[in-house]
């Protein structure tokens, strides 16, 4: 393993300094990121039927298309950031949860380890946003979907990867 340095500890990841040696044998320092992983929820109301949301995202000035997903807490079992997110963002809450697939979001900097669950059996309640959460449900049918990504108008890649589960794969096909 290669020496690490915590130059920046945050309330939802850490930034350490990495020393990697080159092929050239000299020493490189990089950034990296340490999370402590997150879920995305593939929400259906039933196989042709997503529950999307409208997502104000300061970080990039503008209002995304997504499904909905967060991030674990310390020592918090998956599944249970799973339902805990869904209900939070949306006001669903899953009679099933199945995990999908799990993915890494960007690991040329960030070992955030993303986790793709497929939530069923839903029943409709009343979400628990953050206070800084400016978040909308955006219910789209798959037809939509396709078009949406068509159209570029989805452009998070945790999305992109369950919406094309959601579009593709033969367990959530009808």
């Amino acid at each position: 393993m290669n020496p690490e340095k915590l130059i920046f500890e945050g309330a939802r990841f850490n930034v350490h300094q990495m020393e990697l040696t080159g092929s050239d044998g000299k020493t490189y320092v990089r950034e990296v990121i340490r999370h402590p992983g997150a879920v995305v929820l593939l929400p259906l109301i039933d196989l042709d039927t997503v529950v999307l949301i409208e997502n104000q995202r300061p970080t990039v000035g503008e209002t995304l298309l997504e499904l909905p997903a967060g991030t674990r807490e310390a020592g918090e079992p998956v599944e249970t950031t799973a339902a805990r997110e869904l209900i939070e963002e949306t006001g669903y809450r899953a009679g099933k949860l199945a995990k999908l697939h799990e993915f890494y979001s960007a690991p040329g900097i960030c070992d955030e380890l993303m986790h793709l669950y497929v939530a069923t059996e839903l029943s409709a309640g009343d979400h628990q946003r953050e206070a800084v959460e400016q978040i909308e449900n955006h219910v789209a049918s798959r037809s939509q979907v396709t078009r949406y990504i068509a159209e570029g108008k989805i452009r998070d890649a945790k999305s992109l990867i369950g919406l094309y589960a959601f579009l593709y794969s033969p367990a959530l096909s009808k």
